[in-house]
């Protein structure tokens, strides 16, 4: 018993001092090395797959990109839209396109803003629906999305403006909506609306 008990424990020293020359071997500390990286690499792809929202345009469809381009685009990417119309609060030189809760706006046949809001918009008109829906599941390149929280915006882009009621917006352009209900906002306090570049609040 006391001798396999020794040589248990000899095995286990021995387990340990090859453990280390292991690691001390140039070859194995790259290939650990690079594993790691690798898996760090996916990992972070995984937390960032969703479509960008962006403060020049989503994804790879900028501000600017003539109408029918940025629509085909565009569904290429979140499918179909599932509406068309012209803005009825800025006139008809501004026409939306719909992806959910996503929306596209297009002045005189440009790209030029978007709206992600959680109920919709207008909300007696389109995208309305029972059960708000956050579809389709967008993100800043910084992982803020509708549900995020204040806090989360703040600590993820620093110093915001205070621009409006419950409307903040960061250096780089982007606004976003809370549904807090009482002054000072509190930091728990749900993001219900990225926006920038639309027409109006309508």
């Amino acid at each position: 018993m006391l001798r396999s008990l020794h040589g248990s424990a000899r095995a286990g020293a021995g387990s340990a001092r090859e453990a280390r020359r292991l690691w001390r071997d140039p070859v194995v500390f790259l290939l650990l090395v690079g594993l790691f990286a690798s898996a760090v690499v996916v990992e972070g792809s995984a937390a960032t797959s969703r479509p960008l929202i962006q403060p020049t345009g989503i994804g790879s469809v900028d501000f600017g990109t003539p109408k029918a381009q940025a629509v085909s685009e565009l569904s290429r990417l979140l499918g179909k839209p599932s509406a068309r119309f012209v803005d009825g609060g800025c006139g008809p030189r501004y026409t939306e396109a719909a992806w959910g809760h996503l929306y596209v706006e297009f002045r005189l046949g440009r790209f030029t803003g978007y709206r992600y809001i959680e109920n919709g918009w207008p909300a007696d008109r389109f995208g309305k629906k029972r059960v708000p829906s956050m579809l389709p599941l967008l993100s800043t390149a910084r992982g803020i999305t509708l549900g995020s929280t204040l806090g989360q915006v703040r600590t993820a882009y620093g110093r915001l403006n205070l621009i409006g009621t419950d409307r903040w917006q960061t250096k780089n352009g982007l606004i976003f909506y809370d549904n807090a209900e009482h002054q000072p906002p509190a930091a728990s306090s749900r993001i219900i609306e990225i926006k920038i570049g639309t027409c109006g609040d309508y």
